[in-house]
């Protein structure tokens, strides 16, 4: 084990395999089992401090970090422009919600499809939640957040202590405008995927179920 003289604060896991004498691998194994809980960098980096490193080997249990309070993340999504007196309203619901737990909190709001997982504001959440500054994501309804695959964002919180918290249970009246333009958005994609973005037959098959769908 390398003296603590002249060592830099924070080690990276390289510096501190070096220093314990052992291999990275096994400080992962040490973190997995709770011997070891290093610090983490804002680009998801394990950082590491000389007490912390010698209180492992000594079988010490590594000391809880002190709390401080992360921010609850209020998410409003609706699909186009047109519908921005709703999500007026549900940034009003959240907002309240949010004001009632006492904590610090930011609303985040997106316009675009409950399909498109590449919106600004669902990227930031998503940031927000991977680099555990936030404690708790709040929704009006369970598909503001996403049209599918909620159980996978339900996941991506899970492992880092992030509560999910949907204010209405009941199941969100979305318009059928909305759920048009959600199932339009499909068929677009994949028909583009299959005969080319401008090719006559995607048009065709684009303009035909556009017709289809308007008669609901």
């Amino acid at each position: 084990m390398a003296s603590n003289k002249q060592l830099p604060k924070y080690l990276s896991i390289g510096q501190a395999s070096k220093y314990l004498n052992i291999a990275i691998p096994t400080l992962r194994l040490w973190e997995r089992k709770g011997i070891i809980k290093p610090i983490r960098t804002a680009g998801n980096q394990r950082r590491y401090t000389p007490q912390m490193l010698d209180d492992a080997l000594a079988g010490k249990k590594p000391a809880k970090p002190v709390s401080k309070d992360k921010l609850i993340i209020g998410y409003c999504r609706v699909s186009s422009a047109g519908q921005k007196n709703d999500l007026k309203r549900q940034i009003a619901v959240v907002t309240n919600f949010c004001e009632m737990q006492g904590k610090p909190f930011k609303i985040i709001s997106d316009i675009g499809s409950g399909l498109n997982y590449h919106k600004k504001g669902l990227k930031e959440l998503i940031h927000l939640i991977c680099t555990q500054q936030c404690s708790q994501v709040v929704v009006n309804y369970q598909d503001r957040l996403v049209r599918f695959g909620f159980e996978l964002i339900e996941d991506i919180c899970q492992e880092n202590d992030v509560e999910i918290t949907v204010i209405n249970q009941t199941k969100a009246e979305s318009s059928n405008e909305e759920l048009v333009d959600d199932v339009l958005s499909v068929i677009t994609v994949y028909s583009a995927k299959l005969y080319g973005k401008r090719s006559h037959h995607n048009e065709k098959i684009i303009k035909t179920n556009q017709e289809l769908f308007k008669d609901r």
